[in-house]
């Protein structure tokens, strides 16, 4: 088989599989959301989908996946949480440091144990606390192992921690101003490292 080294570290091959060096990038993935949106009372504890969301079909045998987001979000005087999840195993990933956090409910409220949360707001009514125009905007990598190398569709789940209320993604609570209220980018990338 005829194999090209290439100067960005990639190794290709002329057959079916194209090998990469261990621990490089193979490959990225990225989607951005084109409208913000509303979860209308969004009950305390239970998780959402935000349709925020991409997906990667890994081509080396054993891969890791990089995990980047940047997601801006508010609540109805609430302070809102978010966490990812693989919907292609159907488990939400725990990159939290507790040892024994549960998933946050989907369609139902979980126990009142730790949850799998990565990040949220500041103080206990969230960004907007006296008024609709304040809005979070939260960071997040982690890498990621999955269970196999079968295609993987990562999303971000939403919920209020502290009580029950509308939760606006990619946008102020507000949005009664476009000179003021912004629209806010809200993106997952997933990037391959071949194993």
């Amino acid at each position: 088989m005829a194999i090209t080294f290439h100067a960005n570290g990639r190794i290709e091959g002329t057959g079916s599989t194209t090998p990469y060096v261990v621990g490089s990038i193979c490959q990225t993935q990225k989607f951005s959301i084109t409208a913000p949106s509303v979860i209308s009372n969004g009950i305390r504890s239970q998780s959402y989908a935000t349709g925020i969301k991409c997906s990667i079909t890994p081509i080396s045998t054993n891969p890791k996946i990089l995990i980047a987001t940047f997601i801006c979000f508010t609540g109805q005087n609430r302070n809102i949480v978010y966490t990812l999840r693989d919907n292609t195993a159907g488990t939400f990933i725990q990159f939290n440091p507790d040892g024994s956090p549960t998933d946050p409910g989907i369609g139902s409220v979980p126990n009142t144990t730790r949850k799998k949360i990565t990040s949220g707001t500041t103080g206990s009514s969230g960004m907007s606390s006296g008024d609709d125009y304040g809005v979070s905007a939260r960071t997040y990598v982690g890498m990621y192992t999955p269970p196999n190398n079968s295609t993987r569709e990562i999303e971000a789940y939403i919920m209020n921690v502290n009580g029950n209320g509308n939760i606006y993604i990619g946008r102020n609570e507000s949005s009664d101003g476009s000179d003021y209220d912004s629209y806010s980018p809200c993106e997952i990338t997933l990037m391959e490292i071949a194993g």
